[in-house]
């Protein structure tokens, strides 16, 4: 009787953990855009109220078909929650939502043949639970093995992965029946029990500070990255300079300052129009990154102009560095379309054991940009603080 009255405490507990988590989630769509993402999470919420309002029914009535209902229904709002995981980690595509479509369809159906052919409870039960072990496999992969996974992910994962454990241990009876009135028996119970538990638990626990590790990744990307061209932005930039020159002033090793400019882009906007102007600007970002290591730093700094810090390069490092991207523009075709453009560069070698401002690095390789398109543009100009230079030549 105690077992029987704590059973009931813990589907109470769970009901109005589900319907206070659905009705959170009514009162943030009423105010913000109504997302896929949580639609679907919505819809497994209220598809899980009713099937713990049927299982707390049947504690107290003797209802036929109830066992059938909780099993489909089950596995319908499984199938909506893990749609909203996949689409919350953006791997929800077309293909995987017909996969998921025929697969419970067809489980759906063979359920509902064995519940005809047969209606015993544990049989129906063990099917149900094999059934729930395969929709969750394709979850498990994505959040433990998914290249470049947070630690929320795989620890998800593999509290997934143990659901998949208990549904797998209690659909063995399929094939091994453990002996009745066994304590092997009453353990698998246990277990089932636990297995289903934790689900729920992860489906909104886990769901939610995911979506909230989702929506800060997105906020930092967006504070990070320039959105045209997808490179760091001047003030992510700016951040990440700075302890890479206070580490070579501490050291007293050599890196360079490169301020790029898009020769005649104003032309190019007036010519072909600003989404072609779009178009040349991700171009170059692109070509630009190509010829960087993985130790340099390559920013927007606004409009057509950008930066480049070159770790522990000196000046004879810098200058080809600064030809090679130089060159790297001039056979530049958009969407098959040749459109060759320019760019000027001015840039700056320190090897200092003071820190030199990151400010002042700027307006030293301003001026010598500036030498650079007063010279003609499509060229390189060194600066130094008390003037500029242009490059040597190189055979």
């Amino acid at each position: 009787m105690a077992a029987n009255l704590d059973f009931k405490t813990l589907l109470a507990c769970l009901f109005f953990g589900n319907f206070f988590t659905a009705l959170l989630i009514l009162a943030y769509r009423s105010r913000y855009p109504k997302d896929g993402t949580s639609k679907l999470f919505l819809t497994a919420k209220i598809i899980q109220l009713v099937i713990l309002t049927l299982l707390m029914l049947r504690e107290y009535y003797e209802l036929r078909f109830a066992l059938p209902c909780i099993i489909l229904l089950n596995l319908a709002g499984g199938t909506a929650e893990i749609f909203a995981l996949l689409k919350l980690l953006g791997v929800y595509t077309a293909r995987v939502k017909n996969i998921y479509y025929v697969l419970a369809g067809g489980v759906s159906i063979c359920l509902l043949v064995l519940y005809c052919l047969r209606p015993e409870t544990g049989m129906l039960i063990d099917s149900a639970a094999l059934a729930g072990a395969l929709v969750l496999v394709y979850p498990v992969y994505i959040l433990a093995w998914k290249v470049n996974k947070t630690p929320l992910q795989e620890i998800m994962g593999l509290l997934y992965g143990l659901v998949i454990l208990v549904l797998v241990l209690r659909a063995s009876g399929l094939f091994y029946p453990p002996p009745q009135d066994s304590p092997l028996e009453d353990w698998i119970q246990v277990f089932f029990y636990i297995g289903i538990y934790l689900q729920m638990f992860l489906g909104t626990a886990g769901f939610m500070l995911l979506s909230r590790e989702q929506s800060y990744a997105e906020l930092e990307r967006v504070a990070t990255y320039d959105e045209l061209t997808g490179i760091l932005n001047r003030r992510a930039f700016v951040l990440r300079a700075r302890p890479l020159i206070a580490a070579a002033a501490k050291e007293v090793t050599p890196f360079s300052f490169l301020l790029l400019d898009v020769d005649h882009f104003k032309q190019v906007n007036d010519t072909y129009g600003h989404d072609t102007g779009d178009k040349v600007l991700r171009d170059f970002a692109r070509r630009i990154e190509s010829q960087l290591g993985n130790g340099d730093l390559f920013g927007r700094f606004g409009g057509e102009e950008f930066a480049v810090l070159l770790h522990r390069a000196d000046e004879e490092e810098s200058d080809e560095a600064a030809e090679r991207l130089r060159c790297s523009v001039l056979d530049a075709t958009i969407e098959g379309v040749s459109l060759p453009y320019t760019v000027s560069i001015g840039l700056i070698t320190i090897v200092s054991g003071e820190r030199v401002p990151l400010n002042t690095l700027y307006k030293l390789s301003d001026t010598a940009l500036y030498q650079a398109k007063q010279r003609g543009r499509n060229c390189v100009v060194r600066s130094r603080e008390h003037g500029v230079r242009e490059p040597e030549a190189r055979s």
